[in-house]
């Protein structure tokens, strides 16, 4: 009896261990884009649009919002989220996203934090589902966190030397391989591995590919209008 009642602990402690938090780090202003998060977009805000495509997924234990902008919480209100008051510290443009990463991976409960930014307007909650279910399928003894990633398709050198193709035979551009770009859509790492590498990413991570065009992350204003422009798109043919 006392050897079932031991497996069923540690069943149930292995459960509650795997959970995934949602973490998402929203500025209330940003250097090369006025109010980015917030601002208008597409008749809502990069913000509101990230809250809503994962609201309602059943893959995250909770959802956590943190800024230093209580204009930015207060838009939270209608969501079911956990919402934290960044010291504005953490904001600003000499501290290190390593600093950022550190502090804020200590709000979190669960085994498992999924780093969210809310700049990939264009990804959706399929591809959250799509990314948590790769992750708890990988080999955890192989893999130590989730990056979410896009071919490379241009010709790149390194140090003189092509780096992702050859000179004889060429390749054409759509056969390029082996060469990826972190977008950042979302990372999922274990709270105590970005604790300690002050980043959303580990040593030996599963690469989830999302397409380029999915994945578009905003930095400047050409990438804003040019998200709009194919968010508007989309759901204009997801509505006829």
């Amino acid at each position: 009896i006392e050897f079932i009642i031991l497996t069923i602990n540690e069943l149930g402690y292995m459960t509650t261990n795997n959970k995934i938090t949602a973490l998402i780090a929203v500025k209330g202003n940003s250097e090369r884009v006025e109010k980015k998060n917030v601002r208008p977009f597409a008749d809502s805000s990069l913000l509101q649009i990230k809250l809503e495509q994962i609201q309602s997924l059943n893959v995250f234990d909770e959802i956590i919002v943190s800024s230093e902008s209580d204009d930015v919480l207060a838009m939270c209100e209608p969501f079911d989220v956990i919402t934290h008051k960044r010291d504005s510290f953490y904001s600003t443009s000499h501290v290190p996203m390593s600093s950022v990463y550190e502090h804020l991976a200590e709000l979190v409960k669960t085994k498992y934090i999924a780093w969210i930014p809310v700049t990939n307007p264009l990804v959706g909650g399929e591809i959250y589902e799509d990314a948590v279910k790769s992750f708890t399928s990988m080999n955890h003894d192989v893999y130590d966190s989730l990056v979410s990633v896009n071919n490379v398709r241009e010709y790149l050198y390194h140090n003189g030397k092509p780096l992702n193709f050859s000179l004889d035979p060429w390749p054409r551009s759509q056969d390029l391989s082996g060469t990826y770009s972190i977008n950042f859509a979302i990372n999922i790492i274990s709270k105590k591995d970005m604790i300690n590498n002050r980043a959303t990413i580990g040593n030996n991570p599963y690469f989830f590919v999302i397409e380029k065009d999915i994945a578009i992350d905003i930095d400047y204003m050409e990438d804003f209008i040019l998200a709009e422009t194919l968010y508007k798109s989309r759901r204009s043919k997801n509505d006829s």
